[in-house]
């Protein structure tokens, strides 16, 4: 298709004949990245499973908070194998099957982000307000945290998977082909990530900087700074992951708004789908940043009782601590 020299402008979302041209290289690249994403978050996440069902007996605060993380990253992978096969080729698998798998995708890209919100303020209310945290946390409050975060992710779930899907294009899935501006996006960006973000920065600086101001002896340093280094690779790898999505879809709704330049539009749009899966990483160091860094994890993943003794020696503290 041939266009002028400033490209053909986006009105009433008439961009389709450029946004439905698939960039083949781009595709390829990504599929491999998300097939090394499945191999590795499928690998971290079976064993974390393994341990935390079959070796772990008594239930805390991180466990539950784990399990669930747990449970909404092994169905982010789930859509994995369908997302490379879309990025690959032509859906023919259903328009039907297609909405299941976006909104599942929607969904547990918010929980995870919810998720590793509630871990920062458990973190925060346990260093913070050690005295206090024995009446504000326990299992039982943190499963209903967690509910608290499912349902109403399982509402907008089954809402949108209850809308209309006759006008999906049945050529494509986890790609957007029209360049209508969607404003209850721009709201689930702002309260499903920079919300959280502030919250997980806010908790992640008062942590440090409670933990600096303890005066501790020489044996426990060497544990208040790896809580330090285990909470600000916590922050990092939240940032890493899900900032340049949540940038892109900004970035998407203001050209869309404007209804600039075409071509400009799918190279936001082709930036948003490698965002995507830049945040789908985030379900592989969930196991490194969350779970392999409990003493309690490690101690019970460990087979030979003289590991186990080595854990224990190196780090005495809990599980709930983190």
């Amino acid at each position: 298709m041939e266009t002028n020299s400033t490209g053909p402008l986006a009105e009433m979302g008439n961009c389709s004949s450029i946004l439905e041209v698939k960039n083949h290289r781009l595709g390829i690249f990504l599929a491999v990245f998300l097939s090394i994403i499945f191999i590795f978050g499928t690998l971290f996440n079976s064993f974390a499973f393994w341990v935390f069902c079959y070796k772990m007996k008594k239930w805390t605060e991180t466990r539950v908070y784990m399990m669930s993380l747990l449970l909404s990253d092994c169905c982010l992978l789930f859509t994995i194998p369908f997302r490379i096969y879309a990025t690959l080729y032509d859906w023919t698998l259903g328009v039907e099957l297609c909405h299941y798998l976006l909104s599942s995708y929607f969904m547990n890209t918010y929980s995870s982000i919810a998720l590793i919100t509630l871990i920062a303020i458990d973190r925060y209310i346990a260093i913070r307000f050690p005295m206090k945290a024995r009446t504000l946390r326990s299992p039982k409050k943190a499963v209903i945290a967690c509910g608290i975060i499912w349902f109403p992710l399982l509402i907008i779930r089954i809402h949108i998977g209850l809308k209309d899907i006759k006008p999906l294009n049945r050529r494509f899935c986890f790609k957007k082909i029209n360049s209508n501006p969607v404003q209850i996006g721009l709201y689930y960006t702002i309260f499903g990530f920079f919300l959280p973000f502030l919250i997980v920065t806010f908790c992640s600086m008062e942590i440090i900087r409670t933990l600096k101001k303890k005066d501790l002896l020489s044996s426990q340093d060497h544990t208040m700074q790896k809580t330090i280094n285990i909470v600000t690779s916590n922050l990092v790898t939240f940032l890493v992951c899900f900032l340049p999505l949540s940038i892109g879809k900004i970035l998407s709704y203001i050209v869309e708004s404007l209804s600039l330049d075409c071509n400009l539009i799918k190279n936001v749009y082709d930036y948003v789908f490698c965002a995507q899966v830049i945040a789908d990483v985030n379900c592989c160091l969930d196991a490194v940043s969350y779970y392999f860094v409990a003493t309690e994890f490690w101690e019970k993943a460990s087979l030979s009782p003289k590991l186990k003794i080595v854990h224990q020696t190196q780090d005495p503290t809990q599980d709930s601590n983190l």
